[in-house]
This record gives structure tokens, C-alpha cells and sequence, in this order.
């Protein structure tokens, strides 16, 4: 068994007050290790080079040159491979799409709590783990699930919704050629078509599943569900 490393990290925040709270944010995290602090993006791409982080926390605002330079250059074949999670009071979706562009797996608003970054940061354990496995992936399901946790926000989850049975109904929605009724995932999983129809509801909500009615021969909808 591969001997398990701690994710480095390299915090890049223009504010000391900040780069201190999460420095200490960072390193509460089982399995996560800050090991530089950079308050310039020239500073920034030094530390990288230096350190070799596998994880960046970068701003956007810094006094040297915009974080979305940094990390455009961050993915230059002269550094280390390193992925980037923004964190930033930027909230205008140019902004956003921008930071996705350069290459930016997730994107936190300011100020961000310890418990929003800390499960930022399992999620992105758990998807580095699956990713590092050397395994190859037989079907298309395996690699949605992996794009799927990274970005399933579990502190959105009401308390009614079990982690286990929202992977199985994506899971299960996945394997469909088209869609699916409620009363059809029911069957394929093992539940009560109402549990089922919340759990595609409240995904729906999420944006993680569409759900469109069709109409049959007496006129009467029924709601079909598929993975966006």
C-alpha cells in the first residue's frame, strides 16, 4: 500500500489577516499541510517553483498582477503541476468563468467559513485519491462520479438527504439511456417511489438532474428525470 502524503499547500492572499486564518483553517483539515504563504503573485509563482504545492488558494486581487495571471502561469510547463481552488470577493460570473478558464477546479466567495473551505478541501482529497488510484476508468459513470464530488456541496444537503442514497439515485440516473420515472428509480434502488421522488426534486433543485413531464394517452403527466 502507497505510503499516504499530507496535500501541500500554498496560501496567495494579499491580506496577512487572512492568509493567517487560513493558514490555521488549512492545517485543522486531516491530511492537509500549508507549507508557504505568498502576499504577491510574483511571490506566489516563486513559492510554487520552490515548493511544488499540490494545491493552490489563490485571490484574486493581488498588488503585483491579477491572481487570474497567476494562475494562467501557475500551468506553465516550467512549474510544478499544481490546481487551484479561487478564493475570492469577486462575485461577477465574467470572473468566474474566467478563473474556470485558467484552470480553476473551485471557486469560494469571501468571506468563506472553516466549515465551507473544509469541506471544500475533503472533496478535493477525495476526488485527488480516486484520480491517483492508476486505475482506469471502464465506464463513463466512474468519471461523472468523480466530477460529481468535487462539486457536490454537501453543507447545502437538508438533513432528510442521506449522502449514500443521493450518489445512488445519480448513479443509478446515470445508467439510464434516456430517463427515468420516479417509481422506475424506486425499483432500481431499492426505496419507496415517494423517497425517490425527493431525492430527484431536491436534485433537480441543485441543478444536477432536469426533470420534464410527459404526457401519456389519458392526458395525465408523468415527471421523467435525467443527469444534466
Amino acid at each position: 500500500m502507497p505510503e499516504l502524503r499530507d496535500i501541500t499547500v500554498l496560501i496567495v492572499d494579499d491580506d496577512p489577516v487572512v492568509t493567517a486564518a487560513l493558514h490555521a483553517q488549512v492545517n485543522r483539515v486531516l491530511g492537509f499541510r500549508v507549507v508557504g504563504i505568498a502576499h504577491t503573485g510574483h511571490a506566489a509563482l516563486a513559492a510554487a517553483a520552490r515548493f511544488a504545492p499540490r494545491l493552490v488558494l489563490l485571490d484574486l486581487h493581488l498588488p503585483d498582477m491579477p491572481g487570474l495571471e497567476v494562475a494562467h502561469r501557475l500551468r506553465r510547463p516550467e512549474q510544478p503541476p499544481a490546481d487551484v481552488i479561487v478564493i475570492s470577493g469577486r462575485k461577477e460570473s465574467a470572473t468566474v468563468r474566467a478563473a474556470i478558464q485558467r484552470g480553476a477546479l473551485y471557486y469560494l466567495v469571501k468571506p468563506t467559513r472553516a466549515g465551507t473551505l473544509e469541506q471544500t478541501l475533503l472533496r478535493y482529497a477525495a476526488t485527488l485519491e480516486q484520480l491517483e488510484s492508476g486505475d482506469s476508468f471502464a465506464e463513463q459513470q466512474e468519471i461523472d462520479r468523480i466530477f460529481r464530488s468535487m462539486h457536490l456541496d454537501s453543507a447545502s444537503r437538508p438533513k432528510s438527504i442521506s449522502p449514500a442514497t443521493e450518489q445512488a439515485v445519480l448513479d443509478a440516473l446515470a445508467e439510464v439511456e434516456e430517463d427515468a420515472s420516479a417509481h422506475e428509480l424506486a425499483g432500481m434502488i431499492g426505496v419507496s417511489r415517494a423517497t425517490a421522488r425527493r431525492y430527484l426534486e431536491h436534485l433537480a433543485d441543485r441543478g444536477l438532474v432536469e426533470g420534464r413531464p410527459r404526457y401519456g394517452p389519458t392526458g395525465r403527466p408523468q415527471h421523467r428525470y435525467r443527469v444534466r
